[in-house]
C-alpha cells in the first residue's frame, strides 16, 4: 500500500434494507491529516456508514472509493474484480476500527486480542510491544500481563483493548464509532490525545459520534440526521 497521502470520496451514496433507506445520499471527500466527524440521532445510520468506508458492507447506491496520491480512485464496492480483492486486503492493514458492537473473544487474553489484530495485518509483536500498547491506553500493567481473560474485565477496560486493538500498527485510518464508550475521563484524555497524535501524522480519523467532545476534534462534520 502506498505510503502517499490517502484521499476517501463518497458519490451519492446510501443503503437500503427492504424497501426503506437508513439514510439518504451522502457525498463528500476526506483526506489525510484530518477528523472528520459523522453525526446524527440513533437510527440514523452512522454505524452503517462507517462500514461501508471500511468496505465491509457494499452500499446500495453511489460510490465510495479510495485513491492513493495521483492514483486511480478504487472503490470498496466488494466485487470479484482483482483490483478490487487486493484493494480490499490492503486497505484492511491500514485501517484500524473500533465500535461498541465489535465483538471481543471472551476467552482470550488482552495481549492474545492485540497479537491477533497485528497479526491480520501482517505484523508480528511480542508480548511487550502488547503490553506497551494497552497500558498506552491506561489499562493497567498488571492485568495487562496477566492471564486475566476478557470476560474478567469491566466494560471500561474491554474499550480499553478495544482501542488498543484499533491503534495497533500506526493505522492510517481510524474508523471510531463512539470511540469514548464506557472510558472515565483519563481514559478519554488518552484517547483524544492518540486521535491528536495519529492525525498530526498523517493518519484520516473518522469518528461516529453525537458526542459534543468528540465533534470538537473535527474539522468537518456530515449530519445524516440533516439529510436524511
Amino acid at each position: 500500500m502506498s505510503t502517499l497521502s490517502l484521499n476517501l470520496t463518497l458519490e451519492a451514496v446510501t443503503k437500503r434494507y427492504s424497501r426503506a433507506s437508513v439514510f439518504a445520499p451522502v457525498s463528500f471527500t476526506a483526506s489525510s491529516g484530518k477528523v472528520l466527524s459523522i453525526t446524527g440521532s440513533n437510527g440514523s445510520g452512522k454505524s452503517t456508514l462507517l462500514k461501508i468506508i471500511a468496505g465491509v458492507t457494499a452500499p446500495s447506491r453511489g460510490i465510495c472509493s479510495w485513491s492513493f496520491g495521483d492514483s486511480e480512485s478504487i472503490p470498496t464496492n466488494p466485487n470479484r474484480e482483482k483490483r478490487n480483492v487486493d484493494f480490499q486486503r490492503d486497505l484492511q492493514k491500514i485501517l484500524g476500527f473500533v465500535s461498541p458492537y465489535l465483538e471481543l473473544y471472551y476467552e482470550l487474553t488482552a495481549i492474545e486480542h492485540v497479537q491477533f489484530v497485528a497479526e491480520l495485518k501482517g505484523y508480528h509483536i511480542t508480548n511487550d510491544e502488547a503490553v506497551s500498547e494497552l497500558t498506552s491506553f491506561g489499562l493497567d500493567p498488571m492485568i495487562a500481563r496477566s492471564e486475566r481473560t476478557l470476560k474478567q474485565y469491566s466494560s471500561g477496560m474491554q474499550q480499553r483493548v478495544r482501542l488498543a486493538m484499533a491503534f495497533i500498527a500506526a493505522p492510517k485510518v481510524l474508523l471510531l464509532d463512539e470511540p469514548s464508550s464506557n472510558l472515565d475521563e483519563v481514559g478519554i484524555g488518552i484517547l483524544f490525545r492518540r486521535i491528536e497524535d495519529a492525525v498530526e501524522k498523517g493518519a484520516l480519523a473518522i469518528i461516529a459520534t453525537n458526542d459534543e467532545r468528540e465533534k470538537n476534534l473535527a474539522s468537518k462534520e456530515i449530519s445524516l440526521s440533516s439529510i436524511a
